[in-house]
């Protein structure tokens, strides 16, 4: 008979391996939804800051600011639908859809940071801080996704269930990390330039708020 002792080797393994992929699934996916929640925010803030500098709305607004802040307002939803579904499962689901569609989308930003690096459309060079804290989210994203697929290809066995320590230590992870670009991107947008200081929000007379926002605000609304 094979004892207890000679079994334990081989079956510790096996187990180890249960546990690092069942690891990989629940950060994937937590940190699929979280990335999915501040890549919806940041796409739907790029689009705002299309029409707001653009003028959409009216007649002389361009093509391409039209198509961009629709696109951007789809990919925001898509998104925002995706990182809901991850959550509910704890795990990232189609990801054999999602890297495509994400490696696709990221391409487009990247085109879309050089071209403002290199002066297009106004003449003037920039870079869009709200399409780079977009950019970085999903390429975070896609490397996460690749990580977890290697994973998958050492230990092809898999658990249903993950630790609750790793789904806390991942959704701790995951949200400093979106939270810290997010931040960033949208303290860029219109919105974001836009927004009242925290300093501010219990000021109730206009001759106390900097000039410079009531400013932005009328130009705003002159836009529109």
């Amino acid at each position: 008979m094979i004892s207890h002792e000679a079994m334990a080797p081989a079956t510790e393994p096996a187990t180890q391996g249960r546990d690092a992929v069942a690891g990989s699934v629940a950060f994937g996916g937590l940190y699929a939804g979280i990335a999915g929640l501040g890549v919806a925010a940041l796409a739907a803030a790029s689009s705002a800051s299309l029409a707001s500098a653009f003028g959409v709305g009216s007649a002389s607004a361009p093509l391409w600011a039209w198509l961009g802040a629709i696109a951007s307002a789809a990919w925001a939803g898509v998104a925002l639908v995706y990182a809901v579904a991850s959550l509910l499962k704890a795990a990232a689901p189609a990801v054999k859809l999602a890297v495509p569609c994400l490696a696709l989308v990221s391409s487009v930003h990247l085109a879309s940071i050089v071209a403002g690096l290199w002066g297009f459309p106004e003449g003037a060079k920039n870079l869009d801080l709200t399409i780079a804290s977009l950019l970085l989210l999903e390429l975070s994203v896609l490397a996460v996704f690749v990580w977890q697929r290697k994973r998958r290809k050492n230990y092809p066995h898999r658990a249903v269930r993950s630790s609750s320590l790793v789904v806390l230590g991942s959704m701790f992870a995951g949200s400093v990390a979106v939270a810290a670009v997010a931040s960033l991107g949208l303290a860029a947008s219109s919105a974001g330039e836009l927004a009242v200081p925290h300093s501010e929000h219990g000021i109730h007379h206009s001759g106390d708020i900097d000039p410079g926002i009531i400013g932005k605000m009328k130009q705003a609304e002159h836009h529109h």
